[in-house]
C-alpha cells in the first residue's frame, strides 16, 4: 500500500513539474526563447569639488555611497575629484551633483568617461 502511495505521489509531482514548463515554453513566444532582462548600463563620471581636507573626503564617501544606483566612488583631495560609476537605471548625473551639493560642496564642472 505505501509503494503505490509513494508511486501516485511521485506521478502526480512529475505531472506538476510537466505542467509548469509547457506553460512556461507557452510564454517563450513562437521562437520558443525566453526573454532575459537587459544588461545593467553602468556609466562613470567625475565631478570637480572643492574639497577641503580628508574630513570633507570622508564625508563625501560615507553618504554618496549610499545614493540609490551608486556603484563605485573614488574621492581624492589632491585632484579634488569625485569619481562615481552608477546604474544609469537607477540615477543620473543631475542627481549625483545634487547630491553633493546637498553635503555642502559645489560641483564645478563634471567628466563623462
Amino acid at each position: 500500500m505505501k509503494k503505490i502511495i509513494i508511486c501516485c505521489i511521485a506521478a502526480l509531482i512529475s505531472f506538476s513539474f510537466a505542467s509548469s514548463v509547457c506553460v512556461a515554453s507557452d510564454f517563450a513566444g513562437e521562437t520558443g526563447s525566453v526573454s532575459v532582462k537587459p544588461k545593467k548600463e553602468y556609466r562613470t563620471v567625475t565631478f570637480d569639488v572643492h574639497l577641503h581636507c580628508e574630513s570633507c573626503v570622508k564625508k563625501v564617501k560615507e553618504n554618496i555611497s549610499y545614493e540609490k544606483g551608486v556603484k563605485a566612488l573614488e574621492v581624492s583631495l589632491e585632484d579634488q575629484t569625485v569619481k562615481v560609476t552608477y546604474d544609469a537605471s537607477k540615477t543620473d548625473e543631475t542627481k549625483l551633483a545634487a547630491a553633493i551639493e546637498k553635503l555642502g560642496y559645489e560641483v564645478k564642472g563634471k567628466r563623462q568617461e
